[in-house]
């Protein structure tokens, strides 16, 4: 596993030390560099997140000098081993959190690019969680999918949000997942239960589910500080702040290893500064392996596209990030392309495995 981990340690004067442990493979030193990060987050603002500006100025911060070196040179060697090099960045310093790292550019070979956007340079935004909740190794067959998914009609009042198909939702995730059984939350033709706070809970303590894959409107609420989901609640058919979530979801003995929140906004960087961005919590928090969230508003067409191309590649190799670098691929062209960020604790490692290096699950 050929790895490019970047630590943007806390600040020290006006900036902010960088530290590189590139891993060349399973079994060789790790190599180290060190740096600076020199940059005004204040200027940033001048720009459009999804603008090229954007990620050309926090990669051209972070990638100089001895780390551009030595980044250029780990993308030169992956690719003479037929490897790919995982990029995963590590935000220590809580500061700098609320950047949309997402959309960071590295130098490739066509000049500053998204590393989001390039197959040979997976990226993830690493979070190593405190908790020590434990998630048991699993091959393909313990793949089991819960899909929640609510529209704007099936709350109270009017909160100003657009329609969209909740069956042709449903039907479009359920093809993506393929040859991945899975039960729905939804009001529609074959669903177990309608979609709520109540039933997700439910589901998840009775049921063995390895992946959860939620569609919904989200906001950002800046009074409270933290996202917001809109599905049902029990008594209150309105929006579930992430902390009403993660409260229902922490005493749970069993967790899905991956969640794919399919929201606007549901992982909003404005909100990480309260640890209220609900992507990084499920990761943080709950321990969750990895999680894969919107950083701003996203389509139907592409968050179904992406949902489609992503479990397909998934299925085959259970590489998350490489899934998602592959399917993003698929993918060029639509506006929004850039929104989907990756948060994650696997470091690299499949989220699945077909190996014999373990003992059997259950369902094996």
């Amino acid at each position: 596993m050929n790895t490019f981990e970047i630590t943007i340690q806390r600040k020290v004067g006006q900036n902010w030390p960088l530290v590189i442990r590139h891993i060349p493979g399973e079994n060789a030193l790790a190599l180290w560099s060190r740096g600076i990060l020199e940059i005004d987050p204040k200027k940033l603002e001048s720009f459009v997140p999804t603008n090229r500006q954007y990620g050309e100025s926090l990669g051209k911060a972070l990638f100089r000098d001895d780390i551009r070196d030595a980044f250029v040179r780990a993308v030169a060697e992956a690719r003479a081993a037929n490897d790919a090099l995982r990029v995963l960045l590590f935000i220590e310093a809580e500061d700098l959190r609320n950047l949309h790292w997402e959309q960071l550019h590295a130098p490739l070979d066509r000049g500053w690019d998204y590393l989001l956007l390039n197959q040979a340079t997976p990226f993830s935004l690493y979070l190593p969680s405190q908790i020590e909740r434990r998630f048991p190794p699993i091959g393909r067959r313990d793949l089991r999918a819960l899909i929640l998914v609510a529209g704007a009609d099936e709350l109270d009042g009017d909160w100003g949000l657009e329609l969209f198909d909740v069956g042709a939702t449903v039907a479009s995730i359920r093809a993506a997942l393929g040859e991945i059984p899975s039960d729905v939350l939804a009001s529609t033709p074959g669903a177990i239960a309608p979609p709520s706070l109540e039933t997700l809970s439910e589901r998840l303590v009775n049921g063995n589910y390895t992946l959860l894959h939620i569609v919904t409107h989200g906001a950002y609420n800046e009074k409270k500080d933290e996202t917001a989901l809109y599905f049902p609640k029990e008594k209150r058919r309105g929006p579930v702040t992430s902390s009403e979530l993660i409260e229902h979801l922490s005493p749970m003995e069993r967790l899905p290893q991956f969640t794919f929140l399919s929201t606007c906004e549901s992982a909003d960087p404005q909100a990480e500064s309260g640890l209220g961005g609900l992507a990084q919590r499920l990761v943080r928090e709950l321990g969750m392996p990895a999680v894969l969230a919107m950083t701003d508003r996203v389509s139907i067409p592409t968050a179904q596209a992406l949902a489609s191309a992503f479990y397909t590649r998934l299925h085959k190799h259970g590489e998350v990030d490489r899934a998602l670098s592959e399917a993003l691929g698929t993918l060029q062209g639509h506006y929004d392309v850039t929104v989907p960020a990756l948060f994650s604790r696997l470091g690299g490692r499949a989220l699945f495995s077909d190996t014999l290096d373990r003992p059997l699950t259950e369902a094996e």
